[in-house]
């Protein structure tokens, strides 16, 4: 009776193919492709036999088809011999690189076939004609307890491992009858098919495959080292497309296309294309506007811009801002919308279907996922594909980074990592780096409490409990690495570095200006002067100093303030129980109240000091306004016997740019009489007959009235506003700074950056009073909302990218607020003044960039200056010591604020004068992309035939660093 065989039960065709092997002198086996997999199912039988032989009759072709291996029929009756050895050579690469294949035992099973091949035990034939049959023939050895010497197996299986062991079969094996027809079979076809192994040409080419082209092949160190710089470019690039014409027309258009910026459009397609949105990231100046009108022109799809109302253009002329970058790239149905109108953004994207594609511009200010712009935002994006815009991805926390990929990636579907719960990924970010800032901060702290936390997390992440602040810095610089590569498959990002040491790019850099290092002025103050510099940063404003700022913290007032610590949340511990209860939730919400009161207290405080810094006049307007808002307050109190806080005015305050707050403060200070009959869920109310420190809080807020006033009196004594020795040394440069220039170039104007309009405003009239006179005329001050006129007239003069017949030279000096520091071109400009002591990186890389532009190149040198206190009659040496010394005050003073360090570096006075004199070129590295495309570079050009062997190494999971054989 025939022995069928199933794949079921204990039935499968490996177990008894195995038994039969064991017992075999030769094998004979016609079957659709050789198969590695299937053979390698039967190697430890084959292993322990080393008499016996193999033949494989090759029967069909195969190719691959949506990652699966798949046969195919291929008529080669009056094909040459070479021909079907060609297609047979093909196939068998195609099925050694099998992803079936790719595992660790694998190797030494193919190497142990690939000799059996060399010694001529393993020969392979191809038939000329398809041949869809599965025969295994087996020649049993002489001397067993046998009554034939022939056993054959045929059916539905081929020599797979899904055909010997997984897949429903049906097979027969067959010894009593046919032995013979069968055997006579084979020989035939046998006789009739091409040579494979038994061709020493063939068999070379076979054994190259393997060894050189295949996931088997030997890779030394070196060459596994050049395949992974090559794997990372490989994933780092974008798929081909077409872009001819996109070129043409921005030549058209009188844009030169680079070949960076090309390279990038065609990088972003890719990106939307599979994570359906891109973070456009180069830094300011490289033109990411023109990058991300090229790819929505690419996309053929209609979209809407969204963008600070500073940077919209003008809708009627066109001739500059987005409205102008539309136009040029033939995007015409596209819309703009300010910022400050996203309520309208959406109904414009609920109301009209075809709106698919959003452009963010300055993306970064939609970090905070708290707020409800934030939210009106993530509805507009909805389904739509999304282009972001920041030259500041990476300057806040692991949350700020979460809520710009959660405007086009779904958290829990995400694609961007193996794991694909970004939400959970970024919860455990967020944890892990708070935990780690407690550290840094806490660990010295006079507070026992804060001190312990702070071991005992210490203890948590490095098993000790001495504290080692190296280790720490260590683990932060890893996180940040770790959030940076989660986030690189929908980022681009490229800095003036990358672009000067890419070997692609490097000619294209001549187009940059030279950034020159930063450059100190110092204004002298008098022996009067500084000392009332050093009593407002130390004394009154510092942390603990004069100033109590009662009425943004009266929680310190109200009760005595107990600090408990909120039993924190692990996953799988009954301390999450704990956090949750009734009681602990009422705890963390008087904390989280508590919290914001001395967030504002601290916010005040600090505001003060940087506008004391910046300038005596802008100083003296917020001690005035200061001095009147807690007159109110009082009055108010006085009257009712209550006190309102607008916990709303946080959030006002925290989304304003620095030149709006002290307009939001005086606007509550006006309305506070009217709060009392409004009712809002923001409100908070407090009876001051209830408070437990009454007269403290009475006293305290008296006390900064007088506070005020003391330094009112001051400043009008020392006539800080108009003996001002930081504008009298701004006057006293700006001649010799716009005379600074090449013969070749124009007159190099100036733009002057402060932080407040009070700035702007009090510098503007010191300066038409101390300037020379033919520079006094050519002062432009830019502050607030720009009209068009307003927009039209610096464009004009400040703008090289204007049609030369539009340009005007009406002025030289341009003097403004951060308000120009994003989205405009300023460089008919060659020198940047920051007034202020520029605290955030950011910042000053922002400002620089309005000048430093890939494109209309003006001048070869620009120039940035920086102001710094010192005092009359000081030597160079001397000025900045002293400059050192105060900086490292005011740096105290404002703390946190202060974002020149990262989290995990200790400031000292000198560090923080040389962080604040790096040329902002090289505050940031090349990437790491650059970095190994350069070495990649080397290595091309050195060893070429590495490049050549890797090149034909199949793309694989691992890279084995193989053992050579002895």
């Amino acid at each position: 009776m025939p022995n069928f065989i199933t794949n079921r039960e204990t039935k499968d065709l490996r177990s008894r193919l195995i038994e039969l092997i064991q017992n075999s002198k030769e094998l004979k086996f016609l079957v659709g492709f050789f198969y590695f997999s299937g053979i390698n199912e039967l190697y430890d039988a084959i292993k322990q036999n080393d008499k016996l032989t193999i033949k494989i009759l090759v029967g069909l072709d195969v190719d691959k088809h949506i990652h699966q291996i798949i046969e195919y029929s291929s008529s080669l009756q009056n094909t040459s011999n070479k021909t079907i050895t060609d297609n047979f050579l093909q196939s068998f690469k195609t099925a050694i690189n099998s992803e079936e294949l790719d595992l660790r035992e694998s190797y030494e099973q193919v190497l142990f076939y690939l000799q059996l091949i060399k010694d001529g035990r393993l020969i392979i034939r191809k038939t000329r004609e398809p041949n869809h049959a599965k025969l295994y023939i087996f020649a049993l050895s002489k001397g067993l307890d046998i009554i034939r010497d022939t056993i054959f197996i045929t059916g539905s299986s081929n020599l797979t491992r899904a055909g010997l062991t997984e897949q429903n079969e049906l097979n027969v094996e067959i010894s009593d009858y046919g032995t013979e027809e069968v055997k006579e079979y084979f020989e035939k076809l046998w006789r009739s098919a091409v040579k494979i192994t038994e061709v020493d040409e063939v068999k070379k080419q076979i054994i190259r495959i393997i060894e050189n082209e295949s996931i088997f092949s030997e890779v030394s160190p070196y060459e596994a080292y050049v395949f992974t710089l090559k794997t990372f470019l490989d994933a780092q690039s974008a798929k081909e497309i077409n872009i001819n014409s996109l070129c043409e027309l921005m030549e058209k258009k009188g844009y030169i296309p680079y070949q960076y910026q090309l390279d990038a459009i065609k990088l972003a397609h890719t990106i939307i294309k599979e994570y359906n949105g891109v973070i456009i990231a180069d830094v300011v100046g490289l033109g990411k506007t023109i990058i991300a009108c090229a790819v929505a022109q690419l996309l053929r799809a209609r979209g809407m811009v969204i963008c600070p109302p500073g940077i919209m253009g003008d809708v009627d002329t066109k001739k500059y801002g987005w409205y102008k970058y539309l136009e040029d790239f033939g995007l015409r149905d596209w819309e703009i919308l300010s910022s400050g109108r996203l309520e309208t953004a959406l109904e414009r994207v609920r109301t009209a279907e075809n709106f698919e594609v959003i452009i963010i511009d300055e993306s970064h200010k939609y970090r905070n996922q708290d707020t409800s712009s934030y939210e009106t935002l993530k509805n507009i994006c909805l389904n739509k594909k999304v282009i972001l815009l920041t030259a500041t991805p990476f300057s806040n926390t692991p949350s700020d980074i979460f809520a710009l990929l959660k405007l086009f990636t779904v958290p829990g579907k995400s694609k961007l990592t193996l794991y694909n719960d970004l939400d959970f990924k970024f919860r455990e970010y967020r944890k892990v780096f708070a935990h780690l800032s407690d550290i840094r901060k806490n660990y010295n702290s006079g507070d026992p409490k804060k001190a312990s936390r702070a071991q005992t997390l210490y203890q948590k992440y490095f098993g000790s409990s001495v504290i080692n602040l190296i280790e720490v810095r260590e683990r932060a610089r890893y996180l940040a690495d770790e959030i940076r590569s989660t986030i690189q498959p929908v980022l681009i990002r490229r800095n003036r570095l990358d672009l000067k040491a890419d070997p692609d790019y490097q000619s294209e850099i001549q187009s940059l200006s030279r950034l020159e290092d930063p450059k100190e002025l110092f204004f002298e103050l008098t022996s009067e002067q500084s000392q009332f510099y050093d009593k407002v940063i130390s004394e009154y404003f510092a942390v603990d100093g004069k100033f109590s700022g009662a009425i943004y913290r009266p929680y310190i007032y109200e009760e005595e303030v107990i600090e408990e610590v909120i039993e924190e949340e692990e996953e799988g511990d009954e301390s999450q129980n704990n956090a949750e209860s009734p009681k602990n939730k009422a705890k963390k919400e008087k904390q989280i109240e508590r919290l914001s009161q001395k967030n504002l207290y601290d916010f005040m405080r600090r505001l003060l000091v940087k506008r004391f810094e910046s300038s005596f006049g802008a100083f003296q307007k917020s001690v005035q306004n200061f001095r009147d808002i807690h007159t109110k307050v009082l009055k108010f109190i006085e009257k009712t016997g209550k006190y309102i806080l607008d916990r709303k005015l946080l959030e006002k305050i925290y989304d304003s740019e620095p030149e709006e707050i002290e307009e939001e403060l005086q606007k509550f200070a006006n309305e506070i009489e009217t709060l009392e009959n409004k009712k809002s869920p923001f409100y908070k109310i407090y009876t001051i007959e209830n408070f437990q420190f009454k007269d403290d809080f009475l006293r305290s807020i008296c006390q900064d009235i007088k506070l005020f006033e003391d330094l009112l009196k001051e400043i009008n004594l020392l006539d800080l506003t108009n003996n001002d020795p930081k504008a009298k040394e701004t006057a006293k440069e700006i001649p010799e700074l716009m005379e600074n220039h090449e013969k070749t170039e124009p007159r190099r104007k100036i733009v002057i950056f402060t932080e407040y309009i009070d700035t702007a405003n009090h510098l503007e009239q010191q300066l038409k009073t101390l300037l020379p006179r033919e520079y006094k005329n050519r002062i432009l001050k830019v502050i607030g909302k720009l009209s068009n006129e307003r927009y039209d007239t610096l464009l004009k003069n400040f703008d090289a990218s204007l049609d030369p017949c539009d340009q005007e030279d009406k002025y030289d000096i341009l003097l403004t607020t951060d308000r120009l520091s994003e989205g405009f071109n300023l460089n008919r400009a060659g020198a940047v003044i920051n007034y202020d002591i520029p605290w955030n990186p950011t910042r000053v890389i922002q400002r620089v960039g309005r000048i430093n532009r890939i494109s209309k190149k003006v001048f070869n040198s620009l120039y940035i200056y920086n102001f710094f206190p010192s005092e009359q009659g000081a030597e160079l040496v001397r000025s900045r010591e002293i400059a050192q010394q105060k900086m490292f005050l005011i740096h105290n003073a404002l703390g946190e604020d202060s974002k020149i360090f990262e989290p995990d570096e200790e400031p000292t006075a000198s560090k923080l004068y040389t962080k604040v004199m790096t040329n902002p070129d090289e505050m940031e590295p090349e990437s790491a992309y650059t970095t190994i495309k350069k070495e990649f570079s080397k290595i091309k050009a050195k060893h070429p035939e590495v490049i050549e062997r890797i090149a034909k190494l199949p793309p694989t999971n691992q890279i084995r660093q193989n053992i050579p054989r002895k």
